[in-house]
């Protein structure tokens, strides 16, 4: 088993080396270039550029018969810098909202599916809230999961819903009817709301942030004790996210 993984991470190792080597000056590089500069064996470095043509992370250059980077690394390298400048464009109007509302404010995108933090703002005087920037959580018992699950591809939610609905609280929905009608009225009213769906005592409500194409990229959320969130307190911080949510996207082209 122990050789297995370590085949395993020798294999990943020597392919990030030949994505790696590839530079501004030297955008394109042959089988032979490539095995004399890594000092690897030509019949690997033939066979992992096999594989990562054959996933669009290289293509060959028929003119020259050597590799260049191909189209999927573009679309990886864009994700990063769209998460970059939405991080940049939208923490300041978070910080300024978090702190106006006295509530942990989130910023959260849908990845790999699942719900993931961008940014964690504390205000001074609201509970400490167990997150952090780069949390990962099970989005269809999160506020900010369900709204962004209620503005995506129908097959993404399948695949949530394929996967299965983990019972967290006795108030998370499982049930994948239930679910759905509870998508449909985030889409309908605009925002979401959690009630102990994923911690007992801990609610959530979020609002979404859009591209310059109108598509719901985000979520900002508030978090806090079930307690204080009120009905009468959650639609006041609905509302506000709603306003922040709507100048955040109107600084993103929106």
């Amino acid at each position: 088993m122990e050789k297995e993984q370590d085949h395993l991470l020798s294999s990943v190792k020597n392919t990030l080396k030949i994505l790696r080597s590839f530079k501004m000056d030297q955008p394109q590089k042959g089988v032979r270039e490539l095995a004399a500069e890594l000092g690897m064996g030509k019949s690997s470095v033939h066979r992992i550029l096999a594989t990562l043509a054959s996933e669009g992370f290289v293509r060959k250059n028929e003119e020259s018969n050597k590799y260049e980077l191909g189209a999927s690394l573009l679309e990886l390298s864009s994700i990063v810098l769209n998460n970059i400048d939405l991080h940049n464009e939208a923490y300041p109007f978070i910080k300024k909202l978090a702190e106006k509302c006295n509530e942990t404010a989130h910023l959260a995108v849908l990845e790999n599916l699942e719900v993931m933090y961008l940014c964690k703002v504390e205000a001074e005087q609201s509970e400490k809230i167990s997150s952090y920037s780069g949390l990962h959580n099970h989005p269809h018992c999160t506020s900010s999961g369900k709204l962004l699950l209620a503005y995506s591809d129908t097959t993404v939610m399948e695949a949530i819903l394929e996967r299965g609905l983990r019972k967290f609280t006795p108030n998370t929905i499982t049930d994948p009817v239930q679910f759905r009608k509870e998508l449909a009225g985030i889409y309908e009213r605009k925002y979401a709301v959690s009630h102990d769906e994923l911690t007992v005592g801990i609610s959530s409500v979020s609002a979404p942030i859009k591209d310059y194409t109108g598509k719901v990229i985000a979520a900002i959320n508030f978090v806090g004790p079930s307690q204080r969130f009120t009905s009468q307190r959650v639609q006041y911080l609905a509302n506000e996210l709603l306003l922040t949510g709507k100048i955040i996207s109107e600084r993103l082209g929106y």
